[in-house]
């Protein structure tokens, strides 16, 4: 607007000077000025929908100011050169002229006030000096009018452009929250997270991102409106009785707030926090939601494999022993532990695969489910084939009585779907509270020393427990530390020899080497007694590296070169250990591996017939011979020939003793034979102690025999003497 006006100022001036002043004057210059101000206006207009830069912006204020100082220099220059001309009326026109225009000017400038204030300094500065200066009362009473009004204009621009720059400053501000908040919605909307917005007072939903709209329409079913609906519709739509929620949603001091919320058969949970304004007023609830179904169900499944077995179901051993210590806790409450461990169940699952043994196990805790089927009680399953069962103790007998029931059920056969049927056993320890213990540790601990006792008995069976039994693991313990330390000092271990003789022609052939134990205390130790105690307790590899070590050199020394035989554990077996074992024995001792036969039982190849097979080819490779001890007495002897080309067949005693007397041991020994007959084995007939037996064995047709017949156990002959003491030392103790 400031260019018009300049130029119909101008245009007027001119015109009223036209007759007085110079052409060039008074019709060059208001055409170059008019000429400037089109092109000016044509600028401006080009540029009136352009938003500029920051930087743009401030170059164009740069340009202005400087414009500003050209207008004002050439328009006051211009006035004042026209002043001289005309009469009084013409020059009291152009101090009008520069007034009104300066005044004009001023207020279109007012936005940019260093510009505008150069406009006023250059104008007026000049107008105010020049007018002053005519001696004319009436100019120079003018020129101190335009100095007051300039003045106060000044004042006036500095209190606008004030204003101004305030309003500008908020206008950037509010713009600047616009487009965080523009920013924000976007972020929001396009978040993986589902949010809405609620207000306080009517409830009802005004925001919904999509994530949102995207969740709700995977239940729409489950709620009375669609997901295009959302925006606008009562929060109470998500709740059968909302007035719990309204009462937290309304007030901010109950926020933030979790819960989960049960659609149908989806789960949801919400997340819910206050929306505050800059002045701290509440603005309203926001509310992040997701649909949690599956995570609520890996939850659960989590705590279930947590507390429960994932094979049978029943509670696991923490379950077990935590129910326990509550039953216990609850004054007048006495309670009964069945320790149940299953008989054979080790023997299917190797020989039929983990398939079949997974299968029979949940069969076995179906039986049990069935036999306590009582609500107080409780089954667990505490690993392998170990259960429990927790019940209320009605006395001795009815705990017995559950525990022939639970004996009777597992044992009867199983149908199975990858075999035709199976058959296995149960053996239960029983311990009562008060009397047995008064902690669930100590009740388990009592209940699997009565599982031990019932396995000893011959399994199939159950045992309470008794004072008897404690002692009795307590002298296991016991045993267990005189062995080691034994083994540990290498004092009163012995290795005693019994021949294995030929028996066509009555010579030695080879010396089985049995470990014997002398304590100082206690005296000789059988072997039944500490060799369990050695496989249980992991001393069976010291001991049986002592006795492989003492049989390479004792076999070292003897005058007719026959063979050494030396037992290996089914415990050693299988682990890779044993060649390496039997590899040094032979090196430190110099013993031709050919004169040493390592014996092993059926036992040992059922633990892990594949690795236990492994460690015999090494031992084959090392050029030692292997016999199967026992044989007869294990599962699928048969199978263990195939699997293994055994040097030798030692044929069980107990078939050997009641041969004379049972055709069927007989035939027993006869079938094993001739077996050997046909694979080129050597077969030996062991605990041959009568001429008769002697007979009956070479009749059936057995290679060897040993026995007693033959020859007892004995030392060594740099043992003898020491043994001989030992045992006078005994005789004289027991006379004493």
């Amino acid at each position: 607007m400031m260019y018009p006006i300049l130029l119909t100022s101008t245009w007027a001036l001119a015109a009223t000077h036209l007759h007085d002043a110079p052409l060039w004057m008074t019709v060059g210059i208001p055409l170059l000025f008019t000429l400037v101000a089109v092109t000016r206006v044509v600028y401006w207009w080009k540029l009136r929908d352009v938003d500029p830069s920051p930087q743009e912006a401030h170059r164009a204020l740069l340009r202005t100011n400087r414009l500003a100082i050209v207008i004002a220099v050439a328009f006051t220059g211009w006035s004042l050169l026209l002043f001289p001309y005309g009469d009084a009326y013409s020059r009291s026109h152009v101090a009008f002229y520069m007034a009104i225009t300066v005044i004009a000017c001023i207020f279109c400038l007012m936005h940019l006030r260093s510009a505008a204030l150069m406009v006023t300094v250059i104008v007026n500065g000049a107008f105010i000096a020049f007018f002053a200066s005519t001696g004319e009362p009436t100019f120079i009473a003018i020129a101190i009018n335009i100095a007051l009004v300039s003045i106060a204009m000044l004042a006036i621009l500095s209190i606008n452009y004030r204003d101004f720059a305030r309003m500008v400053n908020a206008r950037t501000e509010a713009r600047r929250k616009e487009e965080a908040q523009a920013r924000l919605l976007h972020m929001i909307d396009d978040m993986p997270v589902a949010v809405m917005t609620v207000e306080p007072e009517t409830f009802r939903i005004n925001y919904a991102n999509e994530t949102s709209k995207t969740l709700m329409r995977s239940i729409e079913h489950l709620l009375p409106i669609k997901a295009d609906e959302l925006v606008g519709t009562c929060i109470d739509v998500f709740h059968k009785h909302p007035e719990h929620q309204r009462r937290l949603l309304s007030d901010p001091a109950n926020l933030p707030h979790n819960a989960r919320i049960t659609l149908g058969s989806e789960v949801i949970e919400l997340k819910v926090s206050a929306v505050m304004g800059a002045d701290g007023s509440y603005l309203g609830p926001m509310l992040s939601w997701a649909i949690v179904t599956k995570e609520v169900e890996i939850q659960a499944r989590i705590r279930q494999l947590a507390h429960y077995d994932a094979l049978t179901g029943l509670a696991n051993r923490i379950t077990f022993r935590e129910r326990l210590e509550e039953r216990i806790a609850i004054p007048g409450n006495p309670v009964e532990v069945l320790f149940i461990d299953l008989d054979g169940f080790k023997l299917v699952n190797d020989s039929k695969g983990h398939r079949v043994g997974d299968e029979l196990l949940r069969k076995v805790a179906q039986r049990l489910c069935e036999v306590c089927d009582d609500d107080e009680m409780m089954i667990g399953r505490l690993g392998g084939d170990e259960f429990a069962v927790l019940a209320p103790c009605d006395g001795a007998a009815a705990a017995e009585q559950l525990a022939a029931r639970i004996i009777k059920a597992i044992s009867a056969p199983y149908a199975l779907e990858h075999v035709h049927q199976v058959q296995i056993g149960a053996s239960v320890g029983i311990a009562l509270t008060p009397m047995h213990g008064v902690s669930g540790e100590a009740l388990l601990a009592r209940a699997d020393m009565a599982l031990y006792a019932a396995k000893a008995a011959g399994k199939g069976t159950y045992r309470l427990f008794s004072e008897e039994m404690e002692a009795r693991v307590q002298e296991r313990v016991r045993l267990e530390a005189r062995l080691h330390a034994a083994l540990q000092a290498n004092e009163g271990l012995f290795v005693f020899y019994q021949p294995i003789v030929d028996v066509q022609t009555n010579r030695i052939t080879a010396r089985e080497a049995l470990v014997r134990w002398h304590h100082p205390e206690h005296g000789w130790i059988s072997p039944r007694e500490f060799i369990p105690v050695a496989e249980q307790s992991g001393l069976i590899d010291l001991l049986g590296e002592f006795v492989l070590n003492r049989a390479c050199r004792d076999a070292l020394e003897w005058q007719d070169d026959v063979r050494v035989a030396v037992n290996i554990s089914a415990v050693q077996l299988g682990k890779g250990t044993i060649p390496s074992v039997v590899l040094a024995a032979l090196v430190s001792s110099g013993l031709s591996p050919s004169r040493l036969e390592v014996e092993v039982t059926e036992t040992a190849l059922l633990e892990d017939e594949r690795d236990a097979i492994a460690d015999l080819r090494q031992l084959r490779g090392l050029g030692v011979r292997v016999a199967l001890d026992d044989f007869g007495t294990g599962y699928s002897s048969l199978a263990h020939l195939r699997a293994f080309p055994f040097d030798k067949i030692k044929i069980d005693g107990s078939f050997v003793r009641d041969a004379l007397r049972r055709p069927d041991c007989a035939a027993v020994v006869r079938a094993v034979a001739q077996i050997g007959k046909r694979l080129g084995v050597t077969t030996v007939a062991e605990g041959v102690e009568t001429e008769a037996q002697l007979r009956r064995m070479r009749k059936e047709g057995c290679t060897e025999v040993q026995g007693f017949l033959h020859g007892a156990p004995k030392p060594s002959a740099r043992d003898a003497a020491i043994v001989e003491e030992l045992n006078r030392s005994a005789v004289r103790r027991a006379t004493a």
